[in-house]
């Protein structure tokens, strides 16, 4: 192969593992329904996965496998692979989420955001790991093999590090709601070892040549975690409903508002109205009404289950005060 050809073949492999990546991340955002968490977070969570995660992981995993350069290059693999990488790639994931929940805890607000931070963590994880599979393939096996590797990881296995980490934020989710630290220590680290028990799950399965095994048990964790997905849509909707009916009582809300952001459906149907009748900023400033109505029902679920813990009753008066300030704009 030529050199400009191996080239052209490197940038085609950055733009086959950015390209399903992006629409994933898309996807990610997307199913955070009523509340998006910070686009600063994400972007970081998302980072994170892509650069540190990596370099943490290249760097312990080659430390971890001195000891067994002595062996066959097929057992060092397979240690490798199946024995050292889940649990330190998960780990180093991992970091990331700790990082949110012990700085930014307020954002956990339920278990689709620990989903949501783990998914992307894993997703920037996954790009960065693929482009490095695919120019490994295109020099060890030239262009048969790199066409092989790129669907198989970008589709077929693409959202395996996503569902890895997203099981690990589950943990950090489930830990925000419990009092005690031991409580704590143990929601945190049995998402943590679901998530090193699946990637290794799949690494030996993919290990031992049964890759149609490996598929099915990746596709099954992926839909154990949109079946949660959906739970957690429910859940917050019921959320959405409960905690803004008092908002209508306090006039802090109208019984119209109140009926146009408790769902998503109602929400961009409001939007769209909206913007047919009075143009982009009357849309502009319902959404942020709504968006800000979820996060006020999170607070007051936080309120609820957490008390005070980062003055949530001052930031509850803060979203009313902008209800109340959006209504006016809206000329409601």
């Amino acid at each position: 192969m030529s050199a400009s050809g191996l080239a052209a073949l490197r940038l085609l492999s950055i733009l086959a593992a950015a390209a399903p990546t992006a629409l994933l991340v898309l996807l990610i955002w997307w199913i955070d329904l009523h509340e998006k968490e910070p686009k600063s977070l994400f972007l970081g969570a998302f980072v994170w996965g892509a650069i540190p995660a990596i370099i943490l992981s290249v760097v312990i995993e080659r430390w971890f496998a001195r000891p067994f350069s002595g062996f066959s290059h097929q057992v060092s693999q397979l240690v490798g692979s199946t024995l050292i990488a889940p649990p330190v790639e998960e780990l180093a994931k991992g970091a990331a989420l700790w990082g949110v929940y012990r700085w930014a805890r307020a954002e956990f607000d339920g278990l689709l955001d620990g989903i949501v931070y783990g998914a992307i963590v894993g997703l920037g994880f996954a790009m960065v790991e693929n482009v490095f599979y695919f120019w490994s393939a295109l020099h060890s096996g030239g262009l048969s093999a790199w066409l092989g590797l790129v669907p198989t990881r970008s589709l077929a296995f693409g959202l395996n590090h996503a569902m890895f980490t997203a099981f690990t934020g589950i943990g950090f989710a489930r830990a925000r709601y419990i009092a005690d630290r031991a409580g704590q220590r143990r929601a945190i680290g049995s998402g943590l070892a679901l998530a090193m028990a699946v990637h290794f799950a799949h690494n030996a399965l993919s290990s031992a040549g049964l890759c149609l095994l490996s598929f099915a048990v990746d596709w099954a964790g992926v839909l154990v975690v949109l079946a949660l997905v959906v739970l957690s849509w429910r859940r917050e909707a019921e959320w959405m409903r409960d905690y803004l009916r008092q908002e209508v009582t306090l006039g802090v809300l109208s019984e119209p508002l109140y009926e146009a952001v408790i769902t998503r459906g109602h929400r961009y149907r409001a939007m769209l109205r909206l913007l047919q009748r009075e143009g982009a900023h009357k849309a502009r400033l319902f959404m942020r009404l709504a968006s800000n109505a979820a996060e006020l029902a999170q607070k007051k679920h936080q309120l609820a289950h957490m008390g005070e813990e980062a003055g949530n009753s001052a930031i509850i008066a803060q979203l009313r005060q902008r209800l109340q300030q959006a209504r006016l704009q809206l000329g409601e």
